[in-house]
């Protein structure tokens, strides 16, 4: 059996495992593979593996399920087929290596016989920055690390923690620190919602979730 090497916005999230039979793919928490993107339907696809083979079809999703730039309702998989769901790309491969890790809220993968009986719990709401002003304008960086540091020469760097929470803003308070909104950062940080604007070194950045 394949395996789907998943990114989001061009950054590696990881890879899943595919076992027998139907794997449903969409932003419904009930799904195998949740993809949290506003562009994703509720049930959006399904790949049906059988023996080695894999075959990806789409569930009526609103945005459609592309191959490369090929719509499809069904499409049998080939090592190295591009299949786009909203802002992720899922490159099939039928190469798996079987001590590759798994998504899921363990520490390390399941066996092989906890794999078959068990979803695969793919949770992959990823938060952006966009840059909106300054040097790097119009650039986007995922959030998929769990600490990012955004350099402040001469000052104090930003740092933004994610957390079961949600994604915290760490800074120093003082002249040409990193504020939030215009303001200081709070001591101890300040948990971030969308729309919210980081502004370091003279470059300011929107939290998009």
């Amino acid at each position: 059996m394949g395996k789907l090497v998943i990114n989001f916005h061009g950054e590696w999230i990881g890879d899943v495992n595919l076992r027998l039979g139907d794997m449903t793919i969409g932003r419904n928490p009930a799904c195998d593979i949740v993809l949290d993107d506003k562009s994703v339907s509720k049930k959006h696809a399904a790949v049906k593996t059988v023996g080695l083979k894999s075959t990806i079809q789409d569930l009526g999703s609103t945005n459609g399920t592309f191959i490369e730039n090929d719509r499809v309702e069904r499409h049998e998989l080939r090592h190295g087929d591009t299949i786009i769901i909203g802002e992720y790309t899922l490159i099939y491969r039928d190469d798996v290596n079987l001590d590759a890790p798994t998504f899921g809220t363990g520490t390390g993968a399941p066996t092989a016989a906890a794999d078959s009986q068990e979803k695969t719990k793919v949770i992959m709401g990823f938060a952006h920055l966009l840059g909106v002003a300054g040097k790097d304008k119009g650039k986007r960086l995922a959030l998929v690390k769990e600490e990012v540091t955004i350099d402040n020469p001469g000052k104090s760097p930003a740092r933004i923690v994610r957390t079961t929470e949600g994604y915290v803003l760490h800074a120093q308070i003082g002249p040409g620190e990193p504020r939030l909104n215009d303001k200081p950062v709070p001591p101890g940080g300040q948990l971030l919602k969308s729309g919210d604007i980081i502004e370091v070194a003279g470059t300011k950045f929107q939290i998009c979730k």
